[in-house]
Parts: structure tokens; C-alpha cells; sequence
């Protein structure tokens, strides 16, 4: 048990309880259509330089590593991109919060490399496949299995 000292005082605490008002449920989906326009358009910029076409490249693993490709490559286009702005304003793209943003491209990085792994696990076992039906076929004489 945590003993006090003396010299501490007692007050009563409140219990508060949040209503939602209309300002606070519209500020709510203006950060929820901030949120979903951007995650599409950092989709449609990670698809073009680490997609299908491009799973060769180097994709970023660590935290400090998406950190810097977020900041400095995904924030610059999106600002410029989406609402021509040189810098961050929190009042015109509806993410208020710089840790909440940085936070919330990671979590889509890191979703997007989970992504990125399957399609290289289905494109090897797909070409293992081909590989091992191909010389099964080479292997099987061409009258097998016609009597």
C-alpha cells in the first residue's frame, strides 16, 4: 500500500462524461475522409515504386526506416499531391496530430510489407509449381496415360 505523507491533501475528484456534440462528430468525419484519402493515395504510391512489378526492390523493414520514407517521401507528395501545400497544417488536411500521422504511415507501411511478403511467397511457390510440373511433364513419355 502507498503510504502518504502528512502534509498531503484530500480533494474530490470528478467523474466527467463526453457527450457528442455535432461539431465534435463532424470534426469526426472529416478526420475519418483525411484518413481514407490519404491511406488510398499512399496505397496507389507504394503499388507504383515496391508493387507487383517492383518486388526486386529493397522495402524498408525497421521503424526508423518508415519513418524516414515516411516523412520525407510519402508527407511531401501528399502535401503537395492532394492539397498543394509546402508544409503541415493540421486545420486544411484534418490530421491534427504530427505523432497521430507519422504513427498512422507506419502502420500502413508495416500493412503493406505483410502484403508485400505474401505476394512473394505466392509468386515463388507459383513458380515452384510451374518449375516441378514442367519437369514431371518433360520426364513422362508422350503416351503415357492414353490406353
Amino acid at each position: 500500500m502507498l503510504k502518504l505523507p502528512k502534509t498531503t491533501e484530500y480533494i474530490k475528484v470528478r467523474r466527467y462524461r463526453l457527450v457528442a456534440t455535432n461539431d465534435l462528430a463532424a470534426k469526426f468525419e472529416r478526420n475519418i475522409e483525411a484518413e481514407n484519402k490519404i491511406y488510398n493515395y499512399v496505397l496507389k504510391c507504394l503499388e507504383k515504386a515496391y508493387g507487383v512489378k517492383h518486388l526486386k526492390r529493397p522495402y524498408p523493414t525497421n521503424k526508423n526506416a518508415k519513418l524516414f520514407l515516411a516523412k520525407d517521401v510519402l508527407i511531401p507528395k501528399i502535401l503537395k499531391d492532394l492539397y498543394g501545400l509546402s508544409k503541415w497544417d493540421g486545420k486544411k488536411v484534418g490530421i491534427h496530430s504530427q505523432a497521430l500521422r507519422d504513427e498512422y504511415l507506419v502502420s500502413i507501411l508495416t500493412n503493406f510489407g505483410k502484403y508485400r511478403k505474401n505476394l512473394n511467397n505466392i509468386k515463388y511457390q507459383e513458380s515452384g509449381r510451374l518449375k516441378k510440373a514442367g519437369a514431371y511433364a518433360k520426364k513422362r513419355p508422350a503416351t503415357a496415360g492414353k490406353y
